[in-house]
């Protein structure tokens, strides 16, 4: 037999949970989460517990990009290290040169805010790769 659930957000089990809105607030947990501390944290259940409250509780999502580049950063960090962490989970490498001046003037002349810049790279579609957002879709996001 073959049960089909529709527009189901979260589902709870005995053994787990997992969130399935990933247009939502576990999509936005997940990108997030790649983007501060790496693909690997959307595996961590506590830290996406931790995103999924925040954004339930009705946080705006730029008020928890802030809380994760504080907890992963420290308060106030160089822009340059702002720019190091996001190029490093999103691109997968460390920034060469000329994207690391770019980036970092971006931030030093007040285009952008560290948090803009987090908020803009947690979207870009090489984040969304690396995390894997559509087996995430498919499979759903495990919290705790």
């Amino acid at each position: 037999a073959t049960d089909t659930l529709d527009g189901i957000e979260r589902l709870e089990f005995s053994d787990r949970k997992l969130a399935f809105d990933l247009s939502g607030n576990a999509g936005s947990t997940a990108k997030i989460l790649g983007a501060v501390f790496g693909s690997m944290a959307v595996g961590n259940a506590a830290y996406v517990s931790a995103g999924l409250s925040l954004l339930d509780s009705g946080l705006a999502c730029s008020t928890v990009m802030q809380y994760a580049l504080n907890v992963k950063l420290g308060a106030a960090p160089s822009n340059g290290s702002v720019v190091d962490l996001l190029y490093a989970n999103v691109v997968g490498t460390a920034p060469d040169a000329g994207a690391h001046a770019y980036y970092t003037a971006m931030l030093d002349n007040g285009t952008l805010t560290q948090n803009q810049l987090a908020l803009l790279a947690a979207e870009t579609q090489q984040n969304q790769l690396r995390i894997d957002l559509a087996g995430l879709a498919a499979h759903g996001l495990a919290y705790a």
